[in-house]
């Protein structure tokens, strides 16, 4: 059973790094194809898996097809590769992508699967969506998920949800980073290392955010125990609140879903 895929960027990396480190798949049976064939030969040569002489070739070999390439590439799949692509299982990472437009282009595909990853699947540590053209296979299901959990943590949701997690988990990465920078900015402004700062606020962040989530408390009874009356964090939290953090968020997370909904539609 070879699994086979379309584009050997950054991701296409991450998956099979992922997905050898784990045992899930050995490299006889992972293959690669990418537009000018530089980026496959590239992850060929530094993980031994195979190297497809085209997209027909690759689908040709291969019983699973992971895309992996830019989205709108999606209109570059010829109507000889989707003639050939028989029964195929179709897994795309391509962000906006619908299963409606992913059917058009693998219309003999035996079940197609649109999922949403996020950047910390680089080392392992992302998390990623997914969701089903059609009701799987026991075999089928387990094959998604345990790619996925090469990458990370996975989750099964309804494709009218994609639009928000691409918000949460999607654009979550970025929020985190600039929020880490921001703080660093902050200490700098006062007195404060700029390399400390961030140390101290990505330290911060990790032991955070393992207390919350090996914690059965809520986030609120976590942020009570760390504030007092009139004490330094009650000034911060208040600063915040005065500047309206929650509507800036609840702002910033519809515009991200209102873009995904627009970019889907294109």
């Amino acid at each position: 059973m070879i699994t086979g895929f379309i584009g050997a960027g950054n991701l296409a990396r991450a998956i099979v790094i992922g997905l050898l480190d784990k045992r899930v798949l050995g490299s006889d049976e992972l293959l690669c194809a990418s537009g000018t064939g530089a980026t496959a030969q590239s992850l060929s040569q530094e993980t031994g898996i195979g190297l497809a002489s085209s997209r027909i070739d690759l689908i040709k070999r291969s019983q699973t097809i992971v895309l992996a390439f830019k989205p709108q590439h999606l209109d570059t799949i010829t109507s000889e590769e989707s003639a050939v692509a028989q029964n195929n299982l179709v897994i795309s990472v391509l962000a906006g992508c619908t299963l409606e437009s992913l059917q058009a282009a693998f219309p003999h595909a035996r079940n197609i699967v649109r999922v949403m990853p996020n950047t910390p699947s680089r080392i392992s540590k992302g998390v990623s969506a997914f969701c089903f053209q059609q009701p799987p296979s026991d075999e089928d299901r387990q094959f998604v998920e345990n790619l996925l959990k090469a990458l990370g943590t996975c989750y099964e949701v309804q494709e009218s949800q994609m639009h928000i997690v691409t918000a949460v988990s999607g654009c979550g990465p970025a929020v985190f980073f600039q929020f880490i920078d921001h703080i660093a900015q902050a200490a700098e402004k006062r007195g404060l290392e700029h390399d400390l700062a961030a140390t101290l606020a990505i330290e911060t962040g990790l032991g955070s955010l393992q207390l919350m989530q090996r914690s059965n408390q809520a986030p609120s009874q976590l942020v009570d125990e760390v504030v007092s009356p009139n004490g330094v964090t009650h000034a911060l939290l208040t600063s915040l609140a005065d500047s309206d953090w929650s509507g800036i968020i609840d702002t910033a997370i519809e515009a991200a879903v209102n873009r995904s909904t627009e970019l889907s539609k294109t």
